[in-house]
Protein backbone atom coordinates (compact mmCIF):
# COMPACT_ATOMS: atom_id res chain seq x y z
CA UNK A 1 0.00 0.00 0.00
CA UNK A 2 1.08 3.49 -1.04
CA UNK A 3 2.16 6.34 1.41
CA UNK A 4 -0.11 8.86 0.09
CA UNK A 5 -3.10 5.99 -0.04
CA UNK A 6 -2.01 5.33 4.23
CA UNK A 7 -2.29 9.10 4.64
CA UNK A 8 -6.02 8.89 3.22
CA UNK A 9 -7.09 6.69 5.11
CA UNK A 10 -5.67 8.21 8.10
CA UNK A 11 -6.87 11.56 7.36
CA UNK A 12 -10.10 9.76 6.50
CA UNK A 13 -10.64 8.04 9.85
CA UNK A 14 -9.61 11.63 11.80
CA UNK A 15 -12.20 13.14 9.95
CA UNK A 16 -14.88 10.47 10.89
CA UNK A 17 -13.66 10.26 14.53
CA UNK A 18 -13.85 14.50 14.40
CA UNK A 19 -17.29 14.25 13.04
CA UNK A 20 -17.99 11.70 15.47
CA UNK A 21 -17.39 13.83 18.32
CA UNK A 22 -18.87 16.54 17.31
CA UNK A 23 -22.03 15.42 17.05
CA UNK A 24 -21.70 13.64 20.41
CA UNK A 25 -21.23 17.36 21.76
CA UNK A 26 -24.08 18.09 20.10
CA UNK A 27 -26.54 15.70 21.36
CA UNK A 28 -24.95 16.46 24.59
CA UNK A 29 -25.69 20.16 24.11
CA UNK A 30 -29.12 19.11 23.30
CA UNK A 31 -29.93 17.59 26.37
CA UNK A 32 -28.91 20.24 28.71
CA UNK A 33 -30.87 22.80 26.48
CA UNK A 34 -34.18 20.60 26.05
CA UNK A 35 -33.94 17.96 28.65
CA UNK A 36 -34.70 20.19 31.56
CA UNK A 37 -37.43 21.58 29.67
CA UNK A 38 -39.18 17.80 28.96
CA UNK A 39 -38.65 16.80 32.63
CA UNK A 40 -39.69 19.90 34.27
CA UNK A 41 -43.21 19.82 36.19
CA UNK A 42 -45.74 21.94 34.11
CA UNK A 43 -47.42 24.15 36.26
CA UNK A 44 -51.45 24.68 37.29
CA UNK A 45 -53.33 27.27 38.84
CA UNK A 46 -56.49 26.78 40.24
CA UNK A 47 -59.24 29.35 40.55
CA UNK A 48 -61.88 27.75 43.36
CA UNK A 49 -65.05 28.96 43.32
CA UNK A 50 -66.71 27.59 46.03
CA UNK A 51 -70.48 27.03 45.26
CA UNK A 52 -70.56 27.60 41.69
CA UNK A 53 -73.00 25.27 40.05
CA UNK A 54 -72.61 24.56 36.97
CA UNK A 55 -76.41 26.10 35.72
CA UNK A 56 -73.89 29.11 36.50
CA UNK A 57 -72.50 28.40 33.50
CA UNK A 58 -74.77 26.85 31.23
CA UNK A 59 -76.77 30.50 31.40
CA UNK A 60 -74.45 32.98 31.79
CA UNK A 61 -71.80 31.76 29.37
CA UNK A 62 -71.70 34.51 26.91
CA UNK A 63 -71.34 36.84 29.68
CA UNK A 64 -68.08 34.78 31.03
CA UNK A 65 -65.28 35.29 28.52
CA UNK A 66 -62.78 34.29 30.42
CA UNK A 67 -64.11 31.59 32.09
CA UNK A 68 -65.70 30.00 28.99
CA UNK A 69 -62.36 30.59 27.21
CA UNK A 70 -60.74 27.93 29.12
CA UNK A 71 -63.68 25.93 29.05
CA UNK A 72 -63.29 26.17 25.05
CA UNK A 73 -59.12 25.00 25.25
CA UNK A 74 -59.80 21.92 26.61
CA UNK A 75 -62.88 20.83 28.98
CA UNK A 76 -65.63 21.44 31.10
CA UNK A 77 -68.82 20.15 32.86
CA UNK A 78 -70.22 18.83 36.15
CA UNK A 79 -68.07 18.10 39.29
CA UNK A 80 -70.38 15.80 40.78
CA UNK A 81 -69.50 16.74 45.12
CA UNK A 82 -68.73 14.21 47.38
CA UNK A 83 -71.45 12.76 49.79
CA UNK A 84 -72.26 15.60 51.43
CA UNK A 85 -71.56 18.01 49.86
CA UNK A 86 -70.46 20.81 51.87
CA UNK A 87 -67.30 23.22 51.78
CA UNK A 88 -65.66 21.06 54.55
CA UNK A 89 -64.65 18.07 53.72
CA UNK A 90 -65.19 18.73 49.43
CA UNK A 91 -62.26 20.77 49.26
CA UNK A 92 -60.13 18.60 50.73
CA UNK A 93 -61.14 15.61 49.54
CA UNK A 94 -61.07 17.01 45.74
CA UNK A 95 -57.43 17.87 46.31
CA UNK A 96 -55.85 14.52 48.41
CA UNK A 97 -58.20 11.85 46.17
CA UNK A 98 -59.60 10.45 49.57
CA UNK A 99 -63.59 10.04 50.32
CA UNK A 100 -64.76 11.76 53.48
CA UNK A 101 -64.69 8.63 55.55
CA UNK A 102 -61.65 8.07 54.70
CA UNK A 103 -60.70 11.65 56.35
CA UNK A 104 -62.88 11.40 58.86
CA UNK A 105 -64.31 14.95 58.03
CA UNK A 106 -68.05 15.07 57.89
CA UNK A 107 -68.97 18.70 57.84
CA UNK A 108 -67.61 21.89 59.19
CA UNK A 109 -68.48 20.97 63.12
CA UNK A 110 -67.94 17.36 64.86
CA UNK A 111 -69.66 16.00 67.60
CA UNK A 112 -67.49 14.45 70.24
CA UNK A 113 -69.10 11.22 71.56
CA UNK A 114 -67.13 10.98 74.50
CA UNK A 115 -67.93 14.54 75.63
CA UNK A 116 -71.09 14.99 73.80
CA UNK A 117 -69.79 18.59 72.60
CA UNK A 118 -68.98 19.82 69.32
CA UNK A 119 -65.97 21.53 67.80
CA UNK A 120 -65.22 23.13 64.66
CA UNK A 121 -63.00 21.52 61.92
CA UNK A 122 -59.91 23.20 61.32
CA UNK A 123 -56.36 22.27 58.86
CA UNK A 124 -55.47 20.19 61.74
CA UNK A 125 -58.00 17.89 61.19
CA UNK A 126 -56.98 17.21 57.35
CA UNK A 127 -53.87 14.82 58.27
CA UNK A 128 -53.61 13.85 54.41
CA UNK A 129 -51.29 15.69 51.88
CA UNK A 130 -52.79 17.34 48.81
CA UNK A 131 -51.39 15.44 45.69
CA UNK A 132 -49.25 18.38 45.53
CA UNK A 133 -47.48 17.97 48.82
CA UNK A 134 -47.52 14.38 48.11
CA UNK A 135 -45.53 15.51 44.86
CA UNK A 136 -42.60 17.72 47.06
CA UNK A 137 -44.33 20.65 44.52
CA UNK A 138 -44.06 24.35 45.30
CA UNK A 139 -47.49 25.57 46.03
CA UNK A 140 -49.18 28.64 47.05
CA UNK A 141 -52.53 28.07 48.40
CA UNK A 142 -55.00 31.44 49.22
CA UNK A 143 -58.15 30.55 51.17
CA UNK A 144 -58.52 27.16 50.72
CA UNK A 145 -60.64 25.29 53.44
CA UNK A 146 -59.89 24.03 55.87
CA UNK A 147 -57.64 26.44 55.57
CA UNK A 148 -57.16 27.21 59.72
CA UNK A 149 -54.52 27.29 60.93
CA UNK A 150 -52.51 28.22 58.09
CA UNK A 151 -50.79 24.74 56.94
CA UNK A 152 -46.95 25.03 56.50
CA UNK A 153 -46.17 24.25 53.51
CA UNK A 154 -45.04 26.66 50.79
CA UNK A 155 -47.40 30.22 50.89
CA UNK A 156 -50.73 29.45 52.58
CA UNK A 157 -53.22 32.24 53.31
CA UNK A 158 -55.99 31.23 55.66
CA UNK A 159 -59.47 30.47 55.39
CA UNK A 160 -62.75 32.23 56.40
CA UNK A 161 -62.86 29.87 58.99
CA UNK A 162 -60.16 31.80 60.37
CA UNK A 163 -60.74 33.44 64.36
CA UNK A 164 -60.82 37.28 64.54
CA UNK A 165 -56.78 38.43 65.25
CA UNK A 166 -55.17 35.35 64.71
CA UNK A 167 -52.22 34.29 62.83
CA UNK A 168 -53.65 33.94 59.26
CA UNK A 169 -50.59 33.12 56.75
CA UNK A 170 -46.89 30.69 56.32
CA UNK A 171 -44.98 32.53 56.73
CA UNK A 172 -46.46 34.56 59.21
CA UNK A 173 -44.67 37.74 57.92
CA UNK A 174 -46.72 37.56 54.73
CA UNK A 175 -49.76 38.94 56.36
CA UNK A 176 -48.27 42.24 56.20
CA UNK A 177 -47.07 41.97 52.69
CA UNK A 178 -50.91 41.72 51.95
CA UNK A 179 -52.17 44.08 53.48
CA UNK A 180 -55.82 44.66 53.84
CA UNK A 181 -58.00 41.40 53.32
CA UNK A 182 -61.26 40.06 54.07
CA UNK A 183 -62.42 36.63 54.87
CA UNK A 184 -65.70 36.45 54.58
CA UNK A 185 -68.98 38.41 54.23
CA UNK A 186 -72.36 38.80 56.34
CA UNK A 187 -74.70 36.60 54.18
CA UNK A 188 -77.91 36.15 56.28
CA UNK A 189 -78.89 39.33 55.95
CA UNK A 190 -81.89 41.49 54.79
CA UNK A 191 -79.34 44.32 54.12
CA UNK A 192 -79.04 43.10 50.76
CA UNK A 193 -77.02 46.23 48.71
CA UNK A 194 -74.95 46.81 52.10
CA UNK A 195 -74.11 43.01 52.00
CA UNK A 196 -73.76 43.23 47.97
CA UNK A 197 -70.87 45.86 48.26
CA UNK A 198 -68.92 43.84 51.31
CA UNK A 199 -68.99 40.77 48.40
CA UNK A 200 -67.75 42.92 46.09
CA UNK A 201 -64.95 44.61 48.25
CA UNK A 202 -64.24 40.93 49.47
CA UNK A 203 -63.59 39.52 46.23
CA UNK A 204 -61.48 41.97 44.82
CA UNK A 205 -59.21 42.00 47.49
CA UNK A 206 -58.47 38.56 47.15
CA UNK A 207 -58.11 38.93 43.78
CA UNK A 208 -55.79 41.23 44.24
CA UNK A 209 -53.66 39.00 46.86
CA UNK A 210 -53.87 36.30 44.33
CA UNK A 211 -52.13 38.65 41.40
CA UNK A 212 -49.91 39.88 44.03
CA UNK A 213 -48.14 36.45 44.71
CA UNK A 214 -48.07 35.51 41.11
CA UNK A 215 -44.44 36.22 41.06
CA UNK A 216 -43.06 33.75 43.35
CA UNK A 217 -41.65 30.38 42.66
CA UNK A 218 -44.83 27.83 42.54
CA UNK A 219 -45.77 25.07 40.62
CA UNK A 220 -49.68 24.76 41.47
CA UNK A 221 -51.06 27.62 42.62
CA UNK A 222 -54.88 27.66 44.06
CA UNK A 223 -57.08 30.93 44.90
CA UNK A 224 -60.09 30.08 46.84
CA UNK A 225 -63.03 32.41 46.31
CA UNK A 226 -65.92 31.75 49.12
CA UNK A 227 -67.77 35.33 47.47
CA UNK A 228 -69.35 32.44 44.86
CA UNK A 229 -71.10 30.42 47.60
CA UNK A 230 -72.12 33.47 49.69
CA UNK A 231 -73.56 35.42 46.40
CA UNK A 232 -76.17 32.34 46.10
CA UNK A 233 -76.81 32.57 50.11
CA UNK A 234 -77.42 35.95 49.49
CA UNK A 235 -79.51 36.58 46.50
CA UNK A 236 -81.25 32.65 45.18
CA UNK A 237 -84.24 33.35 45.88
CA UNK A 238 -84.02 37.20 43.29
CA UNK A 239 -82.59 35.23 40.22
CA UNK A 240 -83.99 31.56 40.27
CA UNK A 241 -86.90 31.09 38.33
CA UNK A 242 -87.36 27.74 40.07
CA UNK A 243 -87.58 29.42 44.09
CA UNK A 244 -90.60 29.04 45.40
CA UNK A 245 -90.46 33.26 46.11
CA UNK A 246 -88.88 34.21 42.90
CA UNK A 247 -90.50 36.82 41.79
CA UNK A 248 -89.71 38.79 38.15
CA UNK A 249 -88.46 41.71 37.89
CA UNK A 250 -87.39 42.30 41.46
CA UNK A 251 -84.82 44.54 42.84
CA UNK A 252 -81.70 42.07 43.12
CA UNK A 253 -82.76 39.35 40.27
CA UNK A 254 -79.27 41.44 38.65
CA UNK A 255 -76.63 40.74 41.74
CA UNK A 256 -75.94 36.42 41.05
CA UNK A 257 -74.75 37.68 37.26
CA UNK A 258 -73.19 41.01 38.47
CA UNK A 259 -70.80 39.08 40.63
CA UNK A 260 -70.13 36.47 38.59
CA UNK A 261 -69.18 38.95 35.95
CA UNK A 262 -67.29 40.24 38.48
CA UNK A 263 -65.43 37.28 38.79
CA UNK A 264 -64.78 36.65 35.10
CA UNK A 265 -63.28 40.01 34.93
CA UNK A 266 -60.97 39.40 38.09
CA UNK A 267 -60.29 35.76 36.80
CA UNK A 268 -59.24 37.16 33.05
CA UNK A 269 -56.97 39.89 34.64
CA UNK A 270 -55.07 37.15 36.35
CA UNK A 271 -55.08 34.15 33.84
CA UNK A 272 -53.51 37.36 31.45
CA UNK A 273 -50.64 37.66 33.61
CA UNK A 274 -49.99 33.88 33.81
CA UNK A 275 -47.16 32.12 31.32
CA UNK A 276 -48.44 30.56 28.41
CA UNK A 277 -47.42 27.27 29.59
CA UNK A 278 -49.48 27.49 32.88
CA UNK A 279 -52.48 25.01 32.86
CA UNK A 280 -55.76 26.24 34.29
CA UNK A 281 -58.20 24.35 36.26
CA UNK A 282 -61.61 26.51 36.91
CA UNK A 283 -63.56 24.35 39.71
CA UNK A 284 -66.25 24.60 42.32
CA UNK A 285 -66.73 21.80 45.02
CA UNK A 286 -70.77 21.84 44.73
CA UNK A 287 -73.32 24.06 43.55
CA UNK A 288 -76.54 25.78 44.86
CA UNK A 289 -79.89 25.43 44.54
CA UNK A 290 -83.39 26.66 45.78
CA UNK A 291 -85.07 26.15 48.87
CA UNK A 292 -88.20 24.49 49.18
CA UNK A 293 -88.23 24.11 52.85
CA UNK A 294 -86.64 23.73 56.23
CA UNK A 295 -87.19 21.09 58.52
CA UNK A 296 -86.88 21.37 62.15
CA UNK A 297 -85.85 17.70 62.62
CA UNK A 298 -85.36 17.39 66.63
CA UNK A 299 -89.07 18.17 66.69
CA UNK A 300 -89.92 15.32 65.07
CA UNK A 301 -87.44 13.37 66.85
CA UNK A 302 -88.84 14.31 70.16
CA UNK A 303 -92.87 13.73 68.74
CA UNK A 304 -91.60 10.38 67.92
CA UNK A 305 -89.96 9.66 71.61
CA UNK A 306 -86.73 9.39 70.28
CA UNK A 307 -85.47 12.72 72.22
CA UNK A 308 -86.07 14.52 75.38
CA UNK A 309 -85.53 17.73 77.16
CA UNK A 310 -84.12 18.23 80.29
CA UNK A 311 -86.32 21.15 80.47
CA UNK A 312 -88.99 22.61 78.29
CA UNK A 313 -87.27 24.05 75.31
CA UNK A 314 -87.40 28.12 74.96
CA UNK A 315 -88.42 29.03 70.64
CA UNK A 316 -85.84 28.92 68.52
CA UNK A 317 -83.16 27.18 71.21
CA UNK A 318 -80.16 24.84 70.14
CA UNK A 319 -80.88 21.37 70.80
CA UNK A 320 -77.57 20.77 72.49
CA UNK A 321 -78.60 23.59 75.00
CA UNK A 322 -81.42 21.41 76.10
CA UNK A 323 -81.12 17.55 75.46
CA UNK A 324 -81.42 14.72 78.08
CA UNK A 325 -78.67 12.80 76.52
CA UNK A 326 -79.36 9.98 79.35
CA UNK A 327 -83.22 9.63 78.43
CA UNK A 328 -82.44 10.25 74.78
CA UNK A 329 -82.43 7.93 71.66
CA UNK A 330 -81.19 9.88 69.29
CA UNK A 331 -80.32 13.82 67.96
CA UNK A 332 -79.85 15.31 64.73
CA UNK A 333 -77.60 18.17 63.97
CA UNK A 334 -78.69 19.86 61.06
CA UNK A 335 -76.96 21.98 58.29
CA UNK A 336 -77.69 21.51 54.83
CA UNK A 337 -77.68 17.97 55.28
CA UNK A 338 -78.98 15.87 58.91
CA UNK A 339 -76.63 13.68 60.74
CA UNK A 340 -78.31 12.15 63.38
CA UNK A 341 -76.70 10.21 66.27
CA UNK A 342 -77.97 7.10 68.00
CA UNK A 343 -77.31 7.09 71.80
CA UNK A 344 -77.96 3.44 72.23
CA UNK A 345 -76.04 0.61 72.02
CA UNK A 346 -76.18 -2.99 71.04
CA UNK A 347 -79.54 -4.40 69.54
CA UNK A 348 -81.37 -1.22 70.82
CA UNK A 349 -78.86 0.76 68.69
CA UNK A 350 -79.77 -1.52 65.53
CA UNK A 351 -83.60 -1.11 66.08
CA UNK A 352 -83.19 2.53 66.41
CA UNK A 353 -81.19 2.96 63.61
CA UNK A 354 -83.85 1.22 61.09
CA UNK A 355 -87.10 2.38 62.63
CA UNK A 356 -85.32 6.06 62.03
CA UNK A 357 -84.13 5.05 58.54
CA UNK A 358 -87.83 3.95 57.73
CA UNK A 359 -89.55 6.77 59.13
CA UNK A 360 -87.29 9.06 57.45
CA UNK A 361 -87.26 7.64 53.83
CA UNK A 362 -90.44 8.17 53.71
CA UNK A 363 -91.29 11.70 55.47
CA UNK A 364 -93.74 14.05 53.45
CA UNK A 365 -93.55 17.49 53.29
CA UNK A 366 -96.78 19.48 53.67
CA UNK A 367 -96.92 20.39 50.12
CA UNK A 368 -96.65 16.36 48.98
CA UNK A 369 -94.43 13.84 48.58
CA UNK A 370 -90.42 14.39 48.98
CA UNK A 371 -87.85 12.41 47.75
CA UNK A 372 -85.20 11.17 51.08
CA UNK A 373 -81.69 9.71 51.08
CA UNK A 374 -80.83 8.04 54.27
CA UNK A 375 -77.68 6.42 54.31
CA UNK A 376 -75.20 5.03 57.15
CA UNK A 377 -71.89 6.37 56.43
CA UNK A 378 -70.13 2.69 55.51
CA UNK A 379 -72.61 3.20 52.49
CA UNK A 380 -70.97 6.29 51.13
CA UNK A 381 -67.57 5.58 52.07
CA UNK A 382 -64.35 3.62 51.55
CA UNK A 383 -63.74 3.65 54.98
CA UNK A 384 -65.29 5.50 58.36
CA UNK A 385 -63.34 7.26 60.45
CA UNK A 386 -63.05 9.71 63.11
CA UNK A 387 -66.35 11.20 64.79
CA UNK A 388 -68.78 10.00 62.03
CA UNK A 389 -72.88 10.41 62.75
CA UNK A 390 -74.61 7.38 62.72
CA UNK A 391 -77.07 8.17 59.53
CA UNK A 392 -76.82 10.68 56.97
CA UNK A 393 -80.18 12.40 55.97
CA UNK A 394 -80.82 13.83 52.72
CA UNK A 395 -84.28 16.05 52.48
CA UNK A 396 -85.99 16.30 48.89
CA UNK A 397 -82.77 16.10 47.21
CA UNK A 398 -80.98 18.28 49.15
CA UNK A 399 -84.00 21.25 48.73
CA UNK A 400 -85.16 21.19 52.49
CA UNK A 401 -82.82 22.24 54.87
CA UNK A 402 -82.65 20.40 58.27
CA UNK A 403 -82.40 22.49 61.38
CA UNK A 404 -81.31 21.85 65.21
CA UNK A 405 -82.79 24.33 66.94
CA UNK A 406 -86.25 23.17 68.81
CA UNK A 407 -89.67 24.76 70.50
CA UNK A 408 -91.60 25.16 67.43
CA UNK A 409 -94.67 25.51 67.11
CA UNK A 410 -94.25 22.81 64.21
CA UNK A 411 -91.53 21.07 62.53
CA UNK A 412 -92.16 22.53 58.88
CA UNK A 413 -90.76 26.36 59.90
CA UNK A 414 -91.65 28.93 57.20
CA UNK A 415 -87.70 30.21 57.07
CA UNK A 416 -84.18 29.54 58.00
CA UNK A 417 -83.58 29.70 61.57
CA UNK A 418 -80.52 31.57 61.67
CA UNK A 419 -81.41 34.37 59.65
CA UNK A 420 -82.46 35.37 55.82
CA UNK A 421 -81.12 32.23 53.73
CA UNK A 422 -82.87 31.12 50.61
CA UNK A 423 -80.13 28.93 48.93
CA UNK A 424 -78.83 25.12 49.43
CA UNK A 425 -75.92 22.98 48.23
CA UNK A 426 -76.34 20.99 45.66
CA UNK A 427 -74.37 17.82 43.64
CA UNK A 428 -74.04 19.77 40.98
CA UNK A 429 -70.76 21.83 40.52
CA UNK A 430 -68.76 22.84 37.91
CA UNK A 431 -65.36 22.48 36.20
CA UNK A 432 -63.18 24.07 33.03
CA UNK A 433 -59.75 23.05 32.38
CA UNK A 434 -57.22 23.79 29.86
CA UNK A 435 -56.54 20.33 29.21
CA UNK A 436 -58.98 16.72 29.26
CA UNK A 437 -61.35 15.39 26.72
CA UNK A 438 -64.25 17.64 25.52
CA UNK A 439 -66.36 15.10 24.57
CA UNK A 440 -66.69 14.52 28.88
CA UNK A 441 -69.21 16.11 30.62
CA UNK A 442 -68.58 15.18 33.78
CA UNK A 443 -65.76 15.03 36.57
CA UNK A 444 -66.15 13.09 39.89
CA UNK A 445 -64.53 15.33 43.26
CA UNK A 446 -62.98 12.29 44.13
CA UNK A 447 -61.09 12.07 40.20
CA UNK A 448 -60.04 15.74 40.86
CA UNK A 449 -56.66 14.69 42.31
CA UNK A 450 -56.14 12.45 39.67
CA UNK A 451 -56.88 14.92 37.22
CA UNK A 452 -54.72 17.37 37.88
CA UNK A 453 -51.66 14.88 38.20
CA UNK A 454 -52.28 14.09 34.62
CA UNK A 455 -50.75 17.35 33.93
CA UNK A 456 -48.03 18.10 36.94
Amino acid sequence: MGIDMVVCLRTSFLVWVFLFLCAECFCIALMFIYVPYLCAVARVFVLALDGMPVEVFERLRDSLPNIAEVASRGSWGVMRAVDPPITVPAWASMFTGRDPGELGIYGFRHLDRSSRRGYVVTSRDLREQYVWERRGLRSIVVGLPPGYPPRPYGLWVSDFLTPVGRPWTYPPELASELGRYVFDVEYRTDRKEEAFKALVEMTELRFRAGEGLLERGWDVFVLHEIGTDRSHHLFQKFWDVEHPQYAPGNPHEDKIPRYYQLVDVLAGRLFKKLPRDVEILVVSDHGNQAQRGVLALNQLLAEWGFLRFRREPSRGEDVDDVVDWGRSLAVAWGGYYARVFINAVGEEAVDVKRELRRRLSVLKAPWGHIRNAVFEPAELYRAVRGDAPDLMVYFDSLRVRPVQTVGWESPWLEGNDRGPDDSLHSFNGFYAATWGDARRKDLHALDVAGFLERVL
